[in-house]
């Protein structure tokens, strides 16, 4: 809801700025006022902050894991918007600018100074801008021309994005830039597309050891960064739940280690079956929504694949496999092996050995320890003990 601040600090600055009947958002002004408090003045040039490049160097190699997956998104995002003096830039969870992709035109501009790798964004630096309100905030902002706090920003117009990771923190934020007022719903859609792809990856990355879920309620969304991702142990228990999955299921228990069949009531060992066959299927959760639900791609069984690797295991447990060995037995190629008892155990390795058999090249132990100085050494010492004792008994003096 739009309103006009009753601020009187703020309202004399949108007086002296010649705003004082243009209506700014509850959020921009509240970002003006503890810009107000942090002694900030708005008809000063902003102090600009850049730490050094040895510094930057150092936080780049300290986040080299996530700028790899970052990186691309950034060249995909510029790809999209790419247009005069557009520029996209990833900051750290701090405002911390760490990488930038701009047009050359870029370059001459307000943008293209100031958005640089190594300056610092945050609101209490740089005023309201879309990169610092979006740290403050931790959603999708735009801070458009005016609503910058300092006037000299007044010709920039950004849109900015966190990128929130598996367990609910900020990790960075995405952000493009532009001395353009068009597109701008249009632009912050497309950075928002970028930072879900990358929390995606994310999600994927930790938890590739275990069944990945993806469950959205409208079939067509599946494939998109929409869905809601759930990370399923061998128990059938959640370990992890993407900000999606959290929404859509909000008013359920708490999701983190959680088993799948208090939140739904299909149980897990009844639909495990067809899910690891990739099949598409509907559930319904204990509060009466209905998803459609499929298994996303695991990166270890892919690795398997590639290497032309079947997995075989036997079980031998009270119940069911667990869903992760059924998972990458059956997407390798391979098979889980149920043993209840002794006869049955007997049985399966009567199957193995009537399997194709593989020569197995011995390479040899590698030893964790290197004995071999002391052994020398303490050899020579006692040679030298047993040679000064022959010595001392028989030599003629």
């Amino acid at each position: 809801m739009d309103l006009i601040p009753q601020n009187q600090e703020i309202k004399n600055i949108l007086e002296r700025r010649g705003m004082i009947s243009q209506k700014i958002s509850n959020e921009i002004s509240e970002s003006w006022t503890r810009c107000v408090n942090n002694g900030l003045d708005p008809f000063k040039d902003p102090k600009q902050s850049i730490i050094s490049s040895i510094e930057l160097k150092k936080i780049k190699e300290k986040n080299e894991s996530i700028r790899k997956l970052i990186i691309p998104e950034l060249e995909l995002l510029y790809s999209q918007i790419a247009g005069t003096n557009f520029m996209v830039a990833y900051s750290d969870e701090n405002g911390l600018v760490l990488d930038t992709i701009y047009d050359k035109t870029c370059l001459q501009t307000d943008v293209g100074k100031t958005v640089v790798p190594g300056s610092i964004w945050a609101e209490n630096v740089c005023g309201t801008n879309g990169l610092g309100l979006s740290v403050e905030l931790k959603k999708p902002t735009i801070v458009s021309g005016k609503e910058h706090f300092f006037i000299a920003h007044e010709n920039i117009s950004c849109f900015a994005s966190p990128i929130i990771n598996y367990d609910g923190k900020t990790i960075g934020i995405i952000d493009a830039s532009t001395d353009s007022m068009s597109r701008e719903q249009h632009t912050l859609a497309l950075v928002k597309l970028a930072t879900r792809s990358i929390e995606t990856k994310l999600f994927i990355r930790k938890f590739n050891s275990e069944l990945i879920l993806s469950f959205h309620p409208r079939l067509e969304y599946l494939s998109t960064t929409s869905v809601g991702l759930l990370a399923i142990n061998g128990d059938g228990v959640i370990v992890g739940a993407n900000q999606n999955a959290k929404i859509m299921l909000n008013g359920l228990v708490d999701l983190k280690n959680e088993n799948f069949n208090k939140i739904f009531t299909n149980s897990f060992s009844s639909i495990a079956s067809d899910l690891l066959n990739n099949k598409t299927l509907k559930i319904t959760d204990h509060l009466g929504s209905s998803v459609f639900v499929t298994k996303s791609q695991n990166f270890k069984e892919n690795k398997l694949i590639a290497n032309n690797i079947s997995t075989y295991a036997i079980h031998i447990a009270p119940g069911s496999p667990p869903a992760q060995l059924l998972t990458i037995t059956n997407r390798t190629g391979g098979e889980v092996f149920s043993a209840g008892d002794p006869l049955a155990l007997k049985e399966i390795f009567t199957r193995i050995d009537k399997m194709q058999k593989t020569k197995i090249e011995r390479i040899g132990a590698e030893s964790m320890d290197n004995f071999k100085p002391y052994v020398v050494a303490g050899t020579s010492i006692a040679l030298m003990f047993l040679l000064s004792l022959f010595g001392l008994r028989y030599t003629p003096w």
